[in-house]
Order: C-alpha cells, then structure tokens, then sequence
C-alpha cells in the first residue's frame, strides 16, 4: 500500500533540494582564472631577463664602461629588424651626452646606407661633415650630430628610432629616407618582410623589447629553419644587398609597388605626426640618385609601359643632341620603369613634399641641388659612386645643403657664429679632412666589392674577390684587413699612425690620428697617447692643440701641465700661470710644475711667489742645479729689492 505524502511533506523535501543546490563561482574565481597567464607571462619575462636572455633592444646605449655618461645607437640593434640574419649592418654613430647641457646643440639625422655614409668610412658622411661645419663656425658651442643611418633598413625603422630620438631633446631632426622602402627591413618586398599590414609590421616592433616575445620568435624561426634546412639562402655568400631582396621584381603601379607606396607614406606621417606634437623642429630632404649614367637594372616591358632600357636609351639620344630637359625626364622615367627597385620611384619625392606643407616642415630639394650642381643638369658620376650613394664631393654637398637649409630657417645654434665666408668654410673643412690614405684605400675596396656584385652582375656571382686587390703597400694590407673585419678602423689607424711616427713622418701619423678623433671626439685615450708621443718628440707646439681639446672636456694634471709650460716657453705668461697653478690642484709632488710656475711668477714680476714655487721644487727634489741656480738668482733679486 502507498503511503500518500502529506502537502507539508512534499515542501520540506523541496525545501531539502534547495539547501543542497551548489552555490555560485565567486567573481574572484573567475578573476584568478583570467590572471594566471598573465601572471605565468610576467614571471616568464622575468625570468628571461634574468638569465639575460635575448636583447634588451634598447635604441640609445651607454657608449662604454669607461664613458657611460655618454651614449650611441645600440651597435646591435639591427637585428630587431634582421631577425634571423646572422651578419646584421651596424651603425656608426658617434656619441652624445646622456645629459644634455645648456650650451648643447643637438642634431639627429634619420634614414639608411646614404645617411651612414656607405660605402665610405664614418668621417666622410654628410652628417660628419655637417658637424665639422658647425663646430667651425660656433668653436664655444658643443655641437652633436648624430648619425642614425644604418644600411638595409626602411621607414619602419625609422619610425620606431623616432620615438627614442624624441625623448633626447633634439633641437632639430634632419630626415633623408627613402631608397630602401621595397627590400628594406620588414619592407613588403624584402627577404624580411613583416606583411602588408603597417600596424602588423608596427606591433612586431614594438612586441620584440619582450624577452617573452623574442623567445616565441625563435622558437618559430628554428622550426621553420628545420624544414627549409638546404633549400634556403647562403648568407655568407651574399652581399647584404642580395640578402635583403625577396620579391625582386616590381613593375610600376602593380600591386606591390602601390603597397610600397602605403607604407613609406604611412610611416613617414606617423615619424613626423611625433616630431610635430613634441614641436621638434625638422628638416626633409627629397631624395636623389644617379639618373644618367646607371642603366636600369631590370627591364621588362609591361602593363602597356615602354621598357626601362628603351626609355633610357631615348633619353642618351636626347642626351646627344643637347634636348637636356627631355633627356633629364626621360632619365627619370627610365628610373621608375627599373623593376628592380633599389632607386626610390620619383612618387616617393612628391610624398615627401607633400608631407612636408601638410606638417608644415621645410623640405631641402636634394634631388634638385645635385641635378643642378651635375652636367647637363642631370645627376651621375659626377657625384655618385653607384645607383644612389654620392661620392665624397656629393656627400659634402648634402651636407652643405642642409646646412644652408637651418641657416635660412634659423635653425642654427643660438651661440655666436664666426663670420666666415662660404668659401673659407669649404676651404678650412677641406683642408682639416680627417680622411687618409688608408680611407681612401678602404672606400676604394668596398666600391669594387659594392659594383663586383648583385645588383651589377647576376645573383650568386662575383666580379671581384679581395685576394684580387693588388696590394702595392702595407696601407694596402692594413685596408683590407678593415674590409675583411681581421681588424677595426681605429686600430689600423692606431697600426698606421705607429709606423708614421717610427719613420718621423709626424705630419701624416696626426692626420691618423685626427681620423680617429673626427669619429671619436670624446675619446680622451687618444688624445694622451697622441700628446705623449708629441711630446717625447719635443714636438710641444704640435702637441698644443690636443691639449687644448682634451683640457676643454677632462681637465688633467698632463693636460694643465703641459698647457702650462707650453705657454711659458711660448712667452705666455699670465696664461701660464694660470695653467700650472691649476696643475699644482692634480698633483703637488711634481718639481718641474713648480720650478715652471716660479718662471711664471717671476716674469710676472711676482718675484716672493716665484721664490715659495722654487723652494717647493726643491724641497721635492734638492740636488736639481736648475733650481738652485734659479733660487740663489731670486733670493739677489729680492735682496736687491729690500735695499
């Protein structure tokens, strides 16, 4: 018999099931859940730093243990765009102050292999020569030109080393970018391309200052190396050049080329977009090339277009028969049509004006000034060494061209300007060129390496090999060993002042020196081994100017002594004294800083100091017979006096 459930029966029962109901997740629950890998990710990253994995990519690094009150653009940093390059390009761009003064004019100059100076050693780029300029013309201002050109790169670049130049207080950014927007790093048609989407591209940038990041990066970069393993590039047998090209071909207005066209004009409104929101003043350059005597390297005719070769061949016949407008725009044609795009398009140049009225930054027109300076009135080896790197006149012409560019604008140092001539300008740089033989040497490899290779002869083939070069000298041998990387350019500087001096050739072992010193002028081990050396030669007047410079930026007990007693033997007495009683704040235990101030003192008719300094000089060293001769000759004078 079923027993029937009484109603109050059935509610506690059903009041029962509630009280057993499992209660609700609390939100913190959830909030755990969704922290823990960020949680894991953070200590991941941690952890990376800590085994000091990967790279810090900072832009700006301290210069060296010795000077880390200075800095320079990290020597590694191009391979946060190279990533999975074993040989990546290195800047060469001098130092700076970490702290900027308030007698400090400060100049950045952005772009690629031109504004680095290639294929030429650091002193013959035009942001080196802009500061030689600059330093003549205000000797009381501490002038900085930094050289953040590097070979290979492109507007991305660029951009990311905007936002560290920015938070270095520039007084002005100088911008010559362009050439490389195809092959460049992460350009849409390089062997390293980031992908058609800039804000892809921007984001991979910014994600590799993660150790995290950068260890995902490998990670895929070795996986994928597995399988392409012998069916991949050999980059030791490439030139970078070759390295960087991947899609080689673009024909004008194709896809690729309009894409090429978005990103360098993307970029460049978000570099100056930071410039301008931070008032940053900054100057444009247009971009230029060797139009009349390079023929297009790829030529193909196309998408209704005549050929690059045709083109070019039409503008060598205008040429001829002195129709030098035509020929000038048909050159530039030519170039355009070249599917081979290492030579900007002449679109590139419209941006960059464009750019410049819309941000309101003046442009320099580069491209217009080397047109003008070239016969005909059309660039080419006149001031090109290749495709689109000048030679030495046409990077002292770059750099006179910006120059004249600040000085119309104003944009110069706000110090005292000499008032020299144009003509005496370029007369006192050319003759103070700290370029020598073994430069001239270096350049003169690297241009038949840059035209012995792609793009000038067929991929994978080579028309020069360094064991080729004849070597006439031991300038010769100590070139190549630069090019070879067997040495650095400041030790075969070092290797070729040493062998100057040992033959008493002291005019050319300072101009090795200056070399090193136009690269590093903050370099105080130079000055002291170059001022001893002068010194030991007796040489004292040679010697002078390394002191002044070295005293002017670490005063020293050598540098107050020397400048001290250089003065005194010159007849410099007032600036003598000055110096050597500086001297005797370094070091009192010196006898002949004392017996030289008691010659001061005592030309300056201060004949009781000129005796306390002699009896100090004694007193340091007694059986010296010049001291002594010359403190029984004070103490007659002084007598003499009293009487």
């Amino acid at each position: 018999m079923i027993k029937k459930q009484k109603p109050s029966d059935i509610k506690k029962k059903n009041e029962t099931v509630k009280i057993q109901s499992p209660k609700p997740t609390p939100k913190w629950f959830y909030t755990i859940a969704v922290l823990i890998p960020f949680i894991f990710f953070i200590l991941l990253e941690l952890f990376l730093k800590i085994i000091n994995y990967g790279h810090s990519y900072n832009i700006f690094i301290p210069e060296s243990k010795s000077h880390p009150e200075r800095l320079v653009l990290n020597p590694g940093i191009a391979q946060k765009y190279f990533s999975n390059l074993t040989h990546f390009p290195t800047p060469n761009s001098g130092s700076f102050e970490k702290d900027k003064k308030d007698n400090f004019f400060r100049v950045f100059v952005l772009g690629e292999s031109t504004v680095q100076g290639y294929p030429f050693v650091p002193n013959a780029s035009f942001p080196s020569d802009l500061q030689r300029r600059l330093e003549l013309l205000y000797p009381s201002t501490n002038i900085e030109v930094v050289n953040c050109g590097i070979s290979a790169i492109d507007s991305y670049t660029v951009r990311d080393f905007t936002k560290a130049i920015i938070k270095e207080s520039p007084d002005l950014v100088l911008i010559y970018t362009g050439h490389n927007e195809y092959y460049g790093a992460l350009g849409v048609a390089s062997s390293f391309s980031g992908g058609k989407s800039r804000l892809l591209v921007n984001s991979f940038i910014w994600l590799q200052k993660f150790r995290t990041f950068q260890l995902i990066n490998n990670t895929i970069e070795k996986i994928i190396s597995i399988f392409k393993s012998g069916n991949g590039k050999n980059e030791n047998n490439e030139t970078l050049m070759e390295h960087v090209v991947g899609k080689s071909l673009i024909p004008l207005n194709s896809n690729l080329f309009n894409l090429g066209v978005k990103q360098f004009e993307g970029n460049m409104e978000d570099i100056l977009s930071m410039l301008k929101e931070k008032n940053i003043p900054v100057i444009l350059g247009t971009l230029t090339c060797n139009l009349k005597n390079q023929v297009p390297f790829v030529s193909a005719k196309e998408n209704n277009f005549l050929s690059a070769d045709y083109v070019f061949s039409q503008a060598q016949n205008k040429l001829k028969s002195g129709n030098f407008l035509q020929a000038k725009k048909l050159f530039i044609e030519a170039k355009d049509l070249d599917e081979l795009r290492f030579r900007a398009p002449q679109k590139f140049n419209y941006i960059i004006k464009s750019l410049g009225k819309k941000f309101s930054y003046p442009v320099v027109d580069i491209d217009s000034i080397f047109n003008a300076k070239s016969p005909d009135g059309i660039a080419g080896n006149n001031l090109m060494v290749d495709h689109l790197h000048p030679n030495i006149e046409g990077y002292r012409l770059m750099a006179k061209s910006y120059f004249n560019g600040m000085k119309n604008l104003n944009y110069l140092p706000k110090g005292k300007m000499l008032d020299l001539s144009g003509v005496t300008q370029d007369s006192i740089l050319s003759a103070d060129f700290p370029y020598t033989k073994l430069d001239s040497t270096i350049a003169e490899i690297e241009i038949l390496i840059l035209k012995g290779s792609y793009p000038f002869v067929p991929k994978g083939t080579s028309n020069f090999n360094l064991e080729d070069f004849s070597q006439k000298n031991w300038t010769d041998s100590l070139a190549i060993e630069v090019v070879n990387h067997q040495t650095t350019w400041e030790k075969a500087h070092v290797e070729a002042a040493d062998k100057y001096y040992l033959s008493k050739n002291y005019i050319s072992f300072m101009k090795e020196i200056n070399a090193i010193i136009g690269q590093h002028p903050h370099y105080s081990e130079t000055y002291q081994y170059v001022i001893k050396l002068l010194i030991d030669a007796k040489l004292f007047n040679y010697a002078l100017p390394y002191l002044q410079k070295l005293n002017s930026f670490e005063p020293s007990y050598l540098t107050t002594k020397w400048l001290g007693s250089i003065a005194l033997q010159n007849g410099k007495y007032q600036e003598a004294l000055y110096y050597l009683k500086q001297c005797t704040q370094y070091n009192q235990t010196d006898p002949q800083v004392w017996y030289n101030l008691s010659g001061a003192y005592f030309y300056m008719n201060q004949i009781a100091d000129a005796l306390n300094a002699v009896e100090k000089s004694l007193s340091i060293n007694p059986e010296d017979q010049r001291s002594i001769s010359f403190y029984q000759q004070l103490k007659r004078l002084q007598a003499q006096k009293k009487n």
